[in-house]
């Protein structure tokens, strides 16, 4: 287990739990139930949202499988194994297949992945480098052939490097595939799309539908692209990059906004209430402190940081 995964009894637990839910006929109380165990520690809310990746398979499984997953599940220790065990339960075949989706794709098995809050910077065989934003996942193969991302989530900054420059450099995402063409650039992902921005060089992207060549997007320019189109060029947003240095740089955003950011580098909930939400706020905040940038919000906004728990936190008005 890595450092920041959820204990394999807290995985089995949030299997349990996304299993009973999935059956379709848990009563209103254990939805409820379910919420407050969620509630409990953050590491609880990580495993529940790790294992997204199985709902819609959940949700279809007869009930006598449902039952059986019941049983087995918790007694798997394990991350690999539980996980494995669990594919098995619900079709093996289409979790443990190729393509970007399933157990393969899946972050929990990422070769290399970063805890909520942390960032890291890794040196590439070429002699490039790979800058990792909270909350991400990918793998990497560089051989005699390729050198490869493959992004499962999160944020990345990548600057290519010179060795092995006759080797293609790619980076996979759920959304399409890049091609750097001897740059720097930052790939985030996001529910539904992906965004590309280009610092240097230039990046080539096709959608992963797609099957026309690639758009071709130089330095200073950002693009965002789903599946099945890629999005109008802007000019790159260098705010969106002070991450790598620790810092998020919002200018008139809405409290909303910024309270949806903050929220990927703090373990727990954070929300924000309806009634503030449409607030505007620039600044600039530390991502490695985002309690102290919440207490800052007080000092410019009608607002105050309401802790329910440490690890539940409400922005509410005063």
């Amino acid at each position: 287990m890595r450092h920041g995964d959820p204990a394999p009894d807290v995985v089995a637990q949030a299997i349990d739990w996304r299993v009973r839910l999935a059956s379709g006929v848990a009563p209103v109380d254990e939805h409820d139930a379910c919420i407050r165990w969620r509630e409990q520690h953050p590491s609880h809310e990580q495993a529940w949202q790790r294992l997204a990746v199985f709902d819609g398979r959940l949700a279809g499984m007869p009930l006598p499988q449902v039952s059986h997953a019941l049983r087995q599940a918790p007694g798997q220790r394990d991350r690999r194994t539980l996980l494995k065990g669990l594919a098995l339960l619900l079709g093996g075949s289409a979790l443990l297949g190729g393509g970007s989706v399933g157990l393969r794709g899946s972050p929990w098995l990422a070769e290399q992945r970063t805890a909520t809050g942390e960032r890291r910077r890794l040196q590439l065989p070429d002699g490039g480098w790979l800058q990792m934003n909270s909350g991400t996942a990918l793998d990497l193969t560089f051989d005699h052939q390729q050198r490869r991302i493959r992004l499962l989530a999160g944020e990345i900054m990548v600057q290519t490097g010179k060795d092995g420059a006759e080797r293609p450099f790619w980076v996979d995402t759920p959304m399409g595939s890049l091609q750097a063409l001897g740059t720097g650039f930052s790939v985030r992902l996001a529910e539904d799309s992906a965004l590309l921005a280009v610092e240097q060089g230039a990046v080539a992207v096709r959608p992963g539908a797609l099957s026309q060549a690639a758009a071709v997007i130089p330095a200073g320019e950002q693009v965002r692209f789903d599946r099945q189109r890629l999005f109008a060029p802007q000019a790159l947003d260098r705010d969106a990059l002070a991450w790598r240095e620790g810092w998020l740089v919002v200018r008139q955003w809405r409290l909303a906004q910024l309270c949806a950011e903050l929220a990927r580098y703090r373990n727990g909930v954070l929300r924000c209430d309806p009634k503030v939400a449409d607030l505007m706020i620039s600044g600039v905040f530390p991502l490695d402190e985002p309690d102290r940038a919440l207490a800052a919000l007080g000092r410019s906004l009608p607002v105050r940081a309401r802790y329910l728990t440490r690890w539940w936190v409400s922005l509410e008005p005063v």
